[in-house]
């Protein structure tokens, strides 16, 4: 976990003494350090609470009997073809609702997602993914003491992730790092949820952070010089066909629209660019010890994902596109109904505090939380030895069994969670100068200004090898960075809604990405693998007659 001891600075990095297994985040500028410390030392456990096996309510009961469903909706499927969209075969209650995956996976290649859902009801369960599955779950570990909670109604069954989000949220400004975040978003007027694997304090590529101000005038520039209907400049370069370079690439020039100025040129920008930010992370495992490069097609769903995450997170921050009686009413909940008796007593016992009980002026809607706060909170936490555990709280704590009981059904519940998600991730308020709150800049770039947020842009995949291996972080392979581009997400995610919706009939890989097929469950009953093949043999044969006739 990270600590935090003074006030702001900027970056560095170094081994601590004698701990090999943690970093020391040094501010150079100032006094301040942000250590990392072994997670055992943390005093009180991080909790994660998950539904008992006996449970007789709950997720794991409803994904049973999706399962079933599913099971018989195949078999139907065979004896009478279902005409309908995929949507509406899959994805209308009471099936499950739309998750990121759905919207990520055919970018690795429709046809085989289609096949998926058609012959096995979802994607079914590689040995890989099953050892990724384990992998999570082992640096879940590190952070969090998983707690078996028996469910008894679906409502205590959603009140249980919302209070793990809540909780989650609490580790996050406590201690710089927070796992499995869960978020739901709406997505072309499509309910969708998703887990975060992991946000952070600590910056994965500050050199791509610095840059980030200069890349979006770059491609505000690209895209201002071109018909809106055409094809900018920025993503006809990235094309495959040519070669995938950006301008930065072509030339050496930075590209800075009129009246922006360079942010590292005044003091200010010095203080900006440190600022404290969020960085999403996505945990990968993989068999070979390679990383796949960010312009390569085996990325692309993983970009894709992450850039999903980034924009859920901050829409539900800072809207109410999703709200509770949206999710009541496609999980057939009533928001209203009080948890069970059961279900506060067993939660509420297992926290003596619930840490970020804020005071009324906190919770306040038109109060928005500055640096400065979590700082004073923090210094007034030290002990004189900073190396001691943290034992942090608010003048306002309250144990989780108070806090549960005046937030006893789903709509209260809900609004603690949108309270604690807007004073972890608004911006701070600087009164004097303008400020880009994601990102090192004094401005806020156009393709920004929707996300006014201190989650960064900046959006990482890391690579963990699932060889077996006692020590967890031997396996780290690498880590790929890139910025967050809310233009290709919209144009992805509008053609993959045609599909979804029956507009169109699924793709599978080109011949460039035919190598797919290789390790590909269906390629010996694949309909588009077999028309290419065929396409592929009319014109090899065509060829050979103009060749014998010439």
């Amino acid at each position: 976990m990270f600590r935090a001891v003074g006030s702001r600075g900027c970056w560095g990095r170094r081994s601590l003494p004698g701990r090999s297994e943690g970093l020391e985040m040094v501010r150079f500028q100032t006094r301040v350090q942000i250590r990392r410390v072994g997670f055992q030392s943390l005093g009180e456990p991080r909790l994660r609470l998950v539904e008992h096996p006996n449970s007789t309510e709950g997720r794991e009961k409803q994904r049973e009997r999706d399962a079933a469903r599913e099971k018989d909706q195949i078999g139907y499927a065979k004896s009478a073809p279902d005409t309908r969209s995929p949507v509406e075969r899959f994805r209308r209650p009471p099936n499950k609702a739309f998750s990121v995956t759905d919207l990520v996976s055919p970018a690795w290649c429709e046809v085989q997602y289609w096949y998926s859902l058609t012959k096995h009801g979802r994607k079914r369960r590689t040995p890989a993914m099953k050892r990724g599955t384990t992998m999570h779950k082992s640096l879940e570990d590190e952070i969090y003491t998983t707690v078996p909670i028996e469910i008894t109604t679906k409502e205590d069954a959603l009140a249980l992730r919302i209070w793990n989000i809540i909780q989650g949220l609490r580790t996050l400004r406590e201690f710089g790092i927070t796992r499995e975040l869960e978020i739901w978003g709406l997505v072309e007027g499509e309910l969708v949820n998703g887990v975060i694997d992991q946000l952070s304090y600590e910056c994965p590529d500050p050199e791509l952070e610095a840059s980030a101000a200069s890349h979006y005038a770059e491609v505000a520039a690209s895209r201002a010089v071109m018909p809106e209907y055409q094809m900018s400049l920025n993503d006809y370069l990235l094309a495959p066909a040519q070669g995938g370079k950006t301008l930065a690439d072509i030339s050496s020039h930075e590209v800075q629209p009129q009246g922006m100025e360079d942010p590292t040129s005044s003091q200010s920008s010095s203080e900006l660019q440190h600022l404290p930010r969020i960085y999403l992370t996505d945990i990968k495992t993989r068999g070979s010890s390679s990383t796949p490069t960010v312009k390569s097609s085996s990325f692309r769903p993983t970009m894709l994902q992450l850039q999903l995450y980034y924009h859920m997170l901050n829409r539900l921050v800072l809207s109410d596109d999703v709200t509770i009686d949206l999710l009541a009413s496609r999980y057939n909940l009533d928001a209203k109904k009080v948890f069970s008796d059961a279900f506060i007593a067993e939660v509420g016992s297992l926290n003596d505090r619930f840490f970020d009980a804020l005071s009324s002026m906190e919770f306040d809607p038109d109060y928005i939380p500055t640096p400065e706060d979590a700082i004073t909170r923090h210094e007034s936490s030290q002990e004189s030895d900073d190396t001691e555990p943290r034992q942090w709280a608010p003048s306002g704590s309250q144990d989780s069994t108070s806090v549960l009981l005046a937030h006893n059904n789903l709509t209260t519940l809900w609004k603690l969670m949108k309270d604690q998600l807007r004073y972890t991730f608004i911006p701070p308020t600087l009164k004097s100068i303008p400020v880009a709150p994601s990102i090192p800049s004094e401005f806020q770039p156009p393709v920004l200004e929707d996300y006014p947020t201190i989650p960064s842009p900046l959006l990482t995949a890391r690579y963990l090898s699932s060889a077996p291996n006692a020590d967890l972080h031997s396996r780290v392979l690498g880590s790929r960075s890139f910025l967050f581009d809310p233009a290709s997400l919209e144009s992805y995610v509008s053609d993959q809604m045609n599909w979804w919706r029956g507009q169109r009939t699924p793709r599978g890989v080109e011949v460039m990405e035919a190598w797919k097929c290789r390790i590909c469950e269906f390629q010996d009953e694949c309909e588009w693998r077999q028309e290419r093949e065929w396409a592929y043999a009319r014109r090899k044969r065509g060829q050979t007659s103009m060749d014998a006739a010439a």
